[in-house]
Parts: C-alpha cells; sequence; structure tokens
C-alpha cells in the first residue's frame, strides 16, 4: 500500500507558515486538516477556514478535513465539554449538525475529532458518542478520523489516554492518527519525543487492535529545549541547528532513542535540547513501511523545513 500523507495545517487561513510547505509540496499530500475549530460550551463553533485555501488545496487534488477539538481558549482539552457531550443527546446532535453544516457550507471532505482528555470513567460514553457520530458522517459522505493517544496497552484508568478504546474506535471511523510524540514533553525529563523503541510498541499494540490500513503514525517535527530547572520550550529543527551553532555545542546521536541532541548554556543555566531530524525521519518512515500502515500525520507544517519535505517525497514516490 502506497504511503500516504496527512498533514496538520495549524491555521484557517493562508498566513500561517505552513502555506509555503503547501504550495511547494502539497503534491505528496493526500489530507490536509485544518487546525482547529473548537466547540463552544452553547454547541456553536468557533472561527471558519479560508474558502480561498480549500478550493487550492482542492485544485492539487488534496481532501479537506476540518479538525473539530474540545480546547479552550486557555489551551487545554475541556473534561467537561465532553462530559456534557456524551450524556447530553439534545446537546451532541446540535454539535454534530453545527459541524455538518460547515463540512458542506464549505465543501469540505471530511472531519477530524481531536477531543481529548474525557474522563476514564466516561470510556464507554465516549466510545458511543464517537460510533453515533462517526456513522452520521459517514452516510453523508464525510470521511471521519480521530486523533488517538499514543499507548503500548491499554490502560483505562489513565487520566489521558484511558477514554479511548482502540478497538471499539477503530472499528467505527475511516482513520486514526495515532499521536506516537510527547513521549518527553515539556514537564518530564529531556528526552526524544518520539523514539523508534516508544514507538514500534506503540505501533504493535496499535495494529492488534485496528486495522493497520487505518492507522497513520504521527510524525513530530519538533523538540523541546529544557533548561536545568522549569520547563521545556518546543523548538523546531531550524531553530534548534541554529541555537547549536551559535553555542558551538556538538550535534550527539542518542543510539537507545535515535534521536539527535546537543547540550549548552546560556546566563550560568545549563540546557538540554532534543529535537527530529532527518536521521530519526528516515528510520521513522523505515518503520512505517516495515508495519504496512496507512501513512504518516505530520505535526505540523508550520514546524517544517525544505529537507523534511525532500526526505519524505522520496518514500512517497519511490512506491
Amino acid at each position: 500500500m502506497p504511503l500516504q500523507v496527512f498533514a496538520f495545517y495549524n491555521g484557517l487561513t493562508k498566513q500561517a507558515n505552513g502555506y509555503t510547505y503547501f504550495k511547494r509540496y502539497g503534491s505528496i499530500i493526500k489530507q490536509l486538516a485544518i487546525f482547529e475549530i473548537p466547540i463552544q460550551n452553547n454547541g456553536t463553533l468557533l472561527g471558519r477556514p479560508s474558502r480561498q485555501f480549500i478550493n487550492e488545496a482542492h485544485a492539487m487534488g488534496i481532501k479537506v478535513i476540518l479538525v473539530v477539538s474540545n480546547l479552550t481558549p486557555q489551551g487545554q482539552f475541556s473534561t467537561a465539554l465532553i462530559g456534557r457531550l456524551v450524556r447530553d443527546q439534545e446537546f451532541a446532535n446540535l454539535v454534530w449538525q453545527n459541524i455538518r453544516n460547515i463540512l458542506v457550507e464549505y465543501q469540505c471532505d471530511g472531519v477530524n475529532f481531536d477531543l481529548e482528555k474525557a474522563a476514564p470513567a466516561d470510556r464507554p460514553l465516549f466510545s458511543k458518542l464517537i460510533i453515533n457520530w462517526s456513522a452520521r458522517f459517514q452516510r453523508a459522505k464525510f470521511l471521519v478520523s480521530i486523533d488517538m493517544p499514543a499507548k503500548t496497552s491499554d490502560d483505562p484508568l489513565n487520566e489521558w489516554r484511558g477514554s479511548f478504546d482502540y478497538m471499539a474506535i477503530g472499528q467505527a471511523v475511516d482513520e486514526v492518527i495515532i499521536m506516537t510524540y510527547e513521549e518527553h514533553w515539556a514537564e518530564s525529563e529531556p528526552g526524544s519525543v518520539a523514539s523508534i523503541p516508544w514507538i514500534t510498541r506503540v505501533l504493535n499494540y496499535a495494529v492488534a487492535n485496528i486495522p493497520p490500513q487505518k492507522i497513520y503514525m504521527g510524525i513530530p517535527i519538533y523538540g523541546y529545549d529544557w533548561p536545568e530547572k522549569g520547563p521545556g520550550r518546543v523548538i523546531g529543527y531550524q531553530r534548534a541547528v541554529e541555537l547549536a551553532q551559535r553555542h558551538g555545542a556538538p550535534l550527539q546521536w542518542d543510539a537507545r532513542q535515535h534521536s539527535t541532541y546537543f547540550r549548552y548554556e546560556t546566563m550560568g543555566v545549563r540546557h538540554t535540547v532534543y529535537f527530529e531530524d532527518l536521521s530519526s525521519l528516515k528510520e521513522k518512515l523505515d518503520l512505517v513501511l516495515q508495519k504496512g500502515i496507512r501513512g504518516v500525520a505530520l505535526w505540523e507544517m508550520n514546524l517544517s523545513y525544505p529537507s523534511f519535505w525532500d526526505i519524505l517525497q522520496t518514500y512517497v514516490k519511490r512506491q
């Protein structure tokens, strides 16, 4: 099966940094996921995508997917909103209709559910909601995908991952984006955001519970810069390389995690940076081919860089 590219575009218009890459490399993108339209507490949806942008994507043969989320203005996923969606049928119907109206009005090809942090106790109800919504969107001829946290086993009590029943949800939707990143995150100790050993375990669990032809493996185009104390900050490839050069810090390869890192010091504070580069990208793409899954989901286009797309292009076109 040819490797397919599902790309998250962070922004509703052509003003985002990812637009340059969309124009230059759009020919290898199968689906463009416009991120994001959040559900409001009154059931309406905040924001609208650019019609011109959608038309450009369609002219390039790209399917346009609208990402619908439960993100708050503060950037947090609302557990309370999902709690209401899974219990209040009238409210859930209103939200479904509002999503459908936007998909029709803006001629989108499908919807991506980025509904995160449902309460673990709501797992059966959350699955029921996704199954119901998926069937209704599919009858209306829309593609349905969902973003699911990475996990290596079923852990129904976990605060972040527990509500996601891979098997039940995986049967209902058309496509599943496994968020194979944030193995290490802002508040954790320094390390790869997506080490090969960890991703391998995640995919092994995923393909045992979800049809492989539905699975996209998340590819992070970022890393973190951790100071000695305090949380790390997201850093892209180009910024990381410039930072290492400025401080004369040699790039090193973590053979256990299969990731590039370096250390530097500024204003008396020592920092550790792990980031994704071409070496780790190639290993991830090889793993996708090895597992025989549908393709890769890029998070996110604003953080990409030309050589990333050049490598990705060779994997898409070689098949």
